[in-house]
């Protein structure tokens, strides 16, 4: 049977100590008299730490997400709906839920990049920060946009699928091409981080916003007319973003079928609805 430090050591947690590491006080792990003694040259690995954390928030920002999805349930097509402070915060949570996942490879890079630093971790925080300040901007012009054209109207559920018919076209546009590129050199980071690590965390997280942005606008426009209180479909529109940005990329037949997939999905939507 596998020790605590073994599980934690596979899981990333904890590895071999570096010189100058990340806690000293985390140093010389031990978590049970029958690991070797190896295991007292190991340390927390404030990379992984980090990725944890943040996938925590995402957990916590899903039930959360459940939990307004319940209470909008009486409002048809909930995107339009309440004052703005209220879907300004609603619509951050969702953010955090669906999107926070995808990030979590440029968290790692950002974290195991500036960890002997001082101040990291604000840095990283600042980085998400930004990220999530992009998708509540978008979130803004939504909600105006969904004002001025007296949303949601009678054949709402038709516009609503044809928004993941128009998302699975542009999944075929060169911009969103483009965009996925730009998302995976990003989360690469390339090299260590200028001098100002505070500002680096706000140029870098502001970039992949935009970027994120690019990549997943035609699903976001169809989460938007679809309404917060589909939970369903946004859990579905959340994997579809997943497979945008961690999976492989995807060339010829195989990005061809997603799309088609997609616009199966607005089919669907349309006549379940």
């Amino acid at each position: 049977m596998k020790s605590l430090t073994d599980v934690f050591a596979a899981a990333g947690l904890i590895r071999p100590v570096r010189q100058r590491g990340f806690c000293p006080a985390c140093k010389g792990w031990v978590s049970d008299a029958d690991d070797p003694p190896q295991a007292a040259q190991r340390e927390v690995n404030p990379a992984a730490l980090t990725v944890l954390i943040v996938l925590i928030v995402a957990v916590v920002a899903w039930i959360l997400t459940v939990v307004q999805s319940r209470s909008m349930g009486a409002m048809r097509g909930g995107m339009g709906m309440g004052s703005l402070p209220t879907f300004a915060s609603t619509w951050v949570v969702m953010m955090a839920a669906m999107m926070l996942p995808s990030a979590l490879p440029l968290v790692y890079e950002f974290a195991r990049i500036s960890e002997r630093r001082r101040g990291w971790q604000v840095a990283t925080t600042v980085m998400g920060i930004a990220y999530l300040s992009v998708w509540l901007l978008f979130g803004l012009l939504c909600y105006a946009v969904y004002h001025v054209v007296n949303m949601p109207w009678p054949n709402q559920p038709l516009i609503g699928g044809l928004a993941l018919v128009l998302a699975a076209l542009y999944a075929m546009t060169p911009i969103k091409r483009a965009s996925e590129t730009y998302c995976r050199e990003l989360c690469a980071l390339h090299g260590p981080l200028p001098f100002n690590l505070q500002r680096s965390a706000l140029v870098v997280g502001t970039r992949y916003g935009l970027s994120c942005l690019g990549c997943t606008a035609g699903l976001m426009v169809a989460a938007v007319i679809i309404g917060m209180t589909s939970l369903g479909w946004m859990v579905i529109i959340s994997g579809l973003i997943l497979i945008y940005k961690l999976a492989p990329p995807l060339a010829g037949k195989y990005r061809v079928l997603l799309s088609s997939a997609i616009a199966a999905l607005g089919i669907v939507y349309m006549l379940l609805a």
